[in-house]
């Protein structure tokens, strides 16, 4: 592989891609690279190289994920399905109204945030809770992109589903994702 080689290029994407994803979910600059890039070894697909790498750095980011965990009072369960034509991400939200739910997409990182209000019965005193309030917080890394007429937002029952289109765009800007 040469510097000019198109999956260099791509990799550079993918590698300024998880930069903004880890900006994203920490607040803060990924740190400087220590060393240059390693080659990819020529008995691996390099898609798939790259796509493993991500995973782990994913991983890796658990650390930055605390840092931003401990900003939101809490983070909202998430399933996620795939097929050949979208993404299908489900949050559960149950008790959080529609207009407490924000979503934000930029390049490949989807965010949901908002609050859920706390509940108060001035003839009770909370004993336990294990139903947390307060501000919420979830970022995701989408690694087939995000088309500019997507995704679209749904809320059900409590469950906030979000359908992705499969498509690689070029960058965008950030934009708000209506809920319905």
């Amino acid at each position: 592989m040469t510097e000019n080689d198109p999956t260099i290029a791509t990799i550079d994407q993918t590698v300024a891609r998880m930069e903004q994803f880890y900006r994203a979910v920490t607040g803060r600059d990924a740190p400087p690279a220590e060393t240059e890039y390693a080659a990819i070894p020529a008995e691996k697909d390099p898609a798939e190289y790259v796509e493993r790498r991500l995973n782990e750095l994913l991983e890796l980011l658990g650390a930055g994920l605390e840092s931003a965990r401990s900003a939101a009072a809490w983070i909202p369960p998430m399933s996620v399905w795939e097929s050949e034509k979208e993404i299908l991400i489900r949050l559960d939200l149950p008790g959080v109204a529609r207009d407490q739910v924000q979503v934000t997409a930029q390049d490949n990182v989807l965010t949901v945030s908002g609050s859920r209000r706390e509940s108060t019965d001035s003839q009770f005193r909370l004993r336990s809770r294990e139903c947390p309030a307060g501000p919420f917080r979830r970022a995701m890394f989408v690694p087939s992109g995000l088309r500019s007429g997507e995704p679209s937002a749904e809320m059900k029952s409590g469950v906030l589903e979000i359908r992705i289109a499969k498509e690689t765009p070029e960058a965008a800007a950030p934009k708000a994702v209506r809920v319905n």
